[in-house]
């Protein structure tokens, strides 16, 4: 491959990005994107060329406009991310909450079985119940451990 075929590809594929770019943008601000191919410009999404051309005029009359636009869309995409952002940690905590009802599911398991344990021979209830302490201690020590994990997810 000669080296003018390889600078012909990259500035095909800058201007691929720069036109997917220039689509991105013109999305999140809510105007038609359009595609430039050569001098022509054609809406994409059936926007008229007056309003495009409007836009740009508007645009193109007061360049305090678009360092206006940038410090909007920039608190607007720091206010996207914080949402997510807090979104995200939610979703993590109600995961780790999950917990918190195997827990209790655990609990009822286990002093069904100590009851049962019991019925079926009371000679060692007493030992029974020493066990049974044992298994309540450790499962309530996993409920900490998860409602910990829920606080640092919600506040660190």
């Amino acid at each position: 491959m000669s080296s003018q075929k390889a600078v012909q590809l990259s500035l095909g594929g800058a201007r691929c990005l720069s036109t997917g770019l220039a689509r991105l943008a013109a999305a999140s601000q809510g105007v038609a994107p359009v595609a430039s191919q050569g001098a022509a410009q054609t809406p994409i999404f059936g926007a008229s060329a007056s309003v495009i051309a409007s836009g740009i005029r508007a645009q193109a009359a007061s360049p305090m406009s678009l360092h206006k636009q940038a410090v909007l869309s920039s608190s607007a995409a720091q206010e996207r991310t914080m949402s997510v952002l807090a979104a995200s940690k939610m979703v993590g905590a109600g995961c780790a909450t999950i917990a918190l009802a195997g827990v209790g599911a655990g609990l009822g398991v286990m002093f069904g079985s100590l009851i049962n344990g019991a019925a079926r021979n009371p000679n060692i209830a007493k030992q029974l119940v020493g066990y049974a302490l044992l298994g309540f201690a450790l499962t309530e020590s996993i409920a900490l451990f998860s409602l910990l994990v829920v606080f640092l997810i919600l506040f660190a």
